[in-house]
């Protein structure tokens, strides 16, 4: 009986690794991942699993276009420049 009660107790911590291990990037985004702490690979999007206790998800990059606006600017004909009007 005890030995029932230490094998599950050993088969749910290996299935809360395995199943903490397997990562769903979405779409437009990107995840970076480190092997023992260097570049390895970036994830693109779909089902991954990494490697527990070795690999990293060191960033998580949106593909999203962004839109950045910008404020109006002034810009003034240069006097010292001549025109080309004829």
């Amino acid at each position: 009986m005890l030995g029932l009660i230490i094998l599950g107790i050993i088969l749910l911590i290996l299935l809360i690794v395995i199943v903490s291990n397997v990562k769903v990037v979405p779409q437009a985004h990107a995840y970076v991942i480190e092997r023992l702490g260097t570049y390895h690979v970036t994830w693109s999007t779909g089902l991954h699993v990494k490697i527990p206790f070795i690999d990293k998800i060191s960033k998580k990059v949106s593909l999203k276009e962004q839109v950045i606006d910008f404020p109006p600017q002034q810009h003034g004909v240069n006097k010292t420049i001549p025109s080309c009007k004829s």
